[in-house]
């Protein structure tokens, strides 16, 4: 098991009780949690360098699918693994998540040690 000790995650939902339930169960394992509540805030945020990303899909501004594309077709942010945290559970959702980029898919509501799990098979 990978200690997650200051890593760096960036949760990124429009939903405040869900970002901030990640965020706080993440800051109690000793992670640095940054957040952002949509696609646009989290391409401006992933300065920051996080380690991971969990992403959700339907937000304002700009999806979850829209900002995975564009991080993971630049240079600078292709390599940070990408989480899509969505309630969108069809094959073809999670099939348009793969071709986006993202490194995994787990539906709402998804356990939070199902998304630790995640997080240590990517880092």
């Amino acid at each position: 098991m990978i200690d997650l000790t200051e890593k760096k995650i960036l949760v990124v939902d429009d939903e405040d009780y869900i970002r901030e339930h990640l965020a706080r169960h993440l800051r109690k394992l000793g992670c640095e949690v940054i957040e952002a509540n949509n696609g646009r805030d989290a391409l401006e945020k992933v300065c920051n360098h996080p380690d991971v990303i969990l992403m959700d899909v339907k937000m304002p501004e700009m999806n979850g699918f829209e900002a995975t594309k564009i991080l993971k077709g630049n240079d600078d942010t292709a390599d940070i693994p990408i989480v899509i945290l969505s309630a969108k559970a069809q094959d073809s959702e999670m099939e348009e998540g793969r071709a986006c980029g993202a490194d995994g898919y787990l539906t709402k509501p998804a356990s939070f040690p199902s998304i630790l799990e995640t997080i240590q098979e990517l880092l």
